[in-house]
């Protein structure tokens, strides 16, 4: 399944990631020597909408505490109430009455206190966020730093990026044993804990932040872009697991490793790379517990892993080139021609 924008309500397109969408993927190279940080602020703005939100009066919500929090959240709250939770129009009086219910109902006070029980404490993701934050300020001086904002609906979405935030559904990080994850394929529940949250915050960042004005048209587009976000990826949270952002199991990450030459002749031989096919397209790096027409011990996404390979074998051979002009660079087949990616057989 492939990740497409939608329309915003201002300048950037809002990236919705959703339970069953585009997970990005880690190369098995080593990584980039990570630089001093410590002189570069590590401010962070984390709003907790969530919270907030479900702070509200249930029992007698007045019209101006909605629009206090309106005007703290922006943008983030029309979305949330209008497309998100779909509840009814951010401006509409008479909406209050399904905000009411909304918050009253079993479930969504459920999931919610659940939230909280692994979320009331985010200190620990705080820290990472800093982390992030100084490498993100590091490599992109001249880049907006994107405030956090923390909310959830019933699975519905894991990360929105909007003009001026990345906000993360903490409903889908409640860990792979929770109850409503149980109809979920192993390999998607795998990633439902709280380890994996700050990575796919800064992903649907760069999903946004770096896209193209131009729709992707072939596979080869989609796997260059997606390789290019694994790479920004990699720099600005050098200090994550592989495990962690490809998302792959240990067994999976060598797999990849020992038969790069095996997965990139398939694409060849195949002649999938300009293939404009949405179902090749979709094979390739959408999600799926293994890649179509290769053993079956050949993970999904394997397009994805493929592309990040080759963005970083031209990185290698384009020394010059700046994490910025990499993300700036939207030429893909010369990235591919530049690369001289040649795996080993």
């Amino acid at each position: 399944m492939r990740n497409e924008p939608v329309k915003n309500i201002h300048r950037k397109s809002l990236f919705y990631f959703s339970l069953l969408t585009i997970i990005l993927f880690h190369s098995c190279g080593n990584k980039p020597k990570a630089p001093d940080v410590k002189h570069i602020s590590d401010e962070v703005n984390i709003k907790r909408f969530d919270v907030d939100l479900f702070s509200l009066n249930t029992g007698n919500i007045q019209w101006n505490e909605l629009m206090i929090l309106r005007n703290r959240y922006g943008e983030f709250y029309d979305l949330y109430i209008e497309k998100i939770a779909n509840i009814s129009q951010a401006d509409d009086t008479a909406g209050i009455s399904y905000i009411r219910d909304f918050l009253n109902d079993p479930d969504m006070k459920a999931i919610y206190a659940e939230t909280q029980k692994v979320y009331g404490d985010f200190s620990a993701q705080e820290t990472k966020l800093r982390k992030t934050m100084q490498y993100y300020r590091y490599y992109f001086p001249d880049r907006y730093v994107p405030q956090i904002i923390t909310y959830f609906f019933g699975f519905n979405y894991a990360v929105v990026a909007t003009d001026s935030a990345a906000c993360i559904a903490l409903d889908q990080y409640l860990g792979k044993d929770f109850k409503y994850y149980n109809h979920l394929p192993d390999y998607i529940r795998a990633r439902k804990e709280p380890a994996y949250l700050v990575t796919d915050v800064m992903r649907g960042w760069a999903m946004t932040e770096f896209e193209r004005n131009e729709p992707r048209v072939d596979l080869l587009d989609e796997m260059i872009f997606q390789g290019k976000v694994m790479y920004f990826l990699e720099h600005v949270l050098p200090f994550e697991p592989d495990t962690i952002l490809i998302g792959y199991s240990k067994k999976q990450l060598n797999f990849c490793k020992e038969n790069e030459w095996n997965i990139w002749m398939y694409f060849v031989e195949n002649k999938l790379l300009y293939s404009k096919n949405y179902t090749d397209i979709s094979k390739y790096t959408g999600e799926a517990p293994f890649s179509a027409g290769m053993p079956r011990e050949t993970p999904g996404r394997t397009g994805i892993w493929t592309g990040w390979q080759i963005v970083k074998a031209y990185a290698k051979n384009n020394k010059k080139a700046t994490l910025q002009e990499i993300m700036n660079e939207h030429d893909y087949k010369k990235i591919l021609n530049k690369s001289n990616y040649k795996p080993k057989r």
